[in-house]
């Protein structure tokens, strides 16, 4: 039997990794999954996936910054990519506190940590919406919450295209200022590695007295 959502919030979640997936397919899931989580009809879990290339539009998106291929959806901020070479986690659990303000800095804590696992110095930026190494942005972030529970999560871009990013604004920002791990490390950094960073850091979702 499922517990509640109030009662899951210090279970650490199942991870569920997608591979590599179109962003069609994963939006409808994890919006399914939110449902059942929302009912008590089943626990929070963790997703994992590499998009094929695709343009989304958070609910902060001017107008003009739209084209024909991008998909609007429910999450926080502007316009993003997601495609090859970067790792999406989509924890749909419910927050360990009831403060979306609490969750933000959560997730650049999140963030921020992965980087460390790397070797690398990270911050969080001063809104809420992803993590710096140096000057370069490498993970962005945009969620819903929808009754106290997550829709939509982090961006960590491991090793990407750049060339992707000049099509936008990305966030808003300057599309040179986009990064990934793999830049900022200066060596090789894969999918799997990361998968396995993030695979030990779950718990900073769902624990209500990790300090932040």
């Amino acid at each position: 039997m499922f517990r509640s959502p109030a009662s899951l919030s210090v279970v650490l979640p199942e991870i569920e990794d997608l591979g590599h997936a179109p962003y069609a397919p994963v939006l409808v899931h994890m919006r399914t999954l939110h449902a059942e989580v929302a009912a008590g009809r089943a626990p929070g879990r963790v997703l994992l996936v590499e998009h094929e290339p695709v343009y989304t539009a958070g609910r902060a998106t001017p107008p003009a910054d739209l084209f024909d291929d991008v998909v609007p959806i429910e999450r926080g901020g502007r316009i993003t990519f997601h495609g090859p070479g970067q790792l999406v986690v989509y924890p749909i659990v419910p927050l360990p506190r009831r403060d979306v303000h609490d969750w933000l800095r959560r997730l650049e804590a999140f963030g921020v940590a992965i980087c460390g696992d790397l070797g690398l110095a990270a911050v969080a930026s001063l809104d809420g919406t992803g993590v710096f190494v140096g000057d370069r942005k490498v993970a962005s972030i945009g969620v819903a919450i929808r009754r106290w529970i997550n829709l939509h999560g982090i961006a960590l871009n491991v090793a990407m295209d750049p060339r992707h990013w000049r099509r936008v604004r990305p966030c808003g920002r300057d599309p040179e200022s986009m990064g990934d791990l793999a830049t900022a490390c200066g060596r090789p950094v894969g999918l799997a590695e990361v998968r396995a960073a993030v695979r030990a850091r779950v718990s900073m979702f769902t624990d209500a007295t990790v300090p932040l």
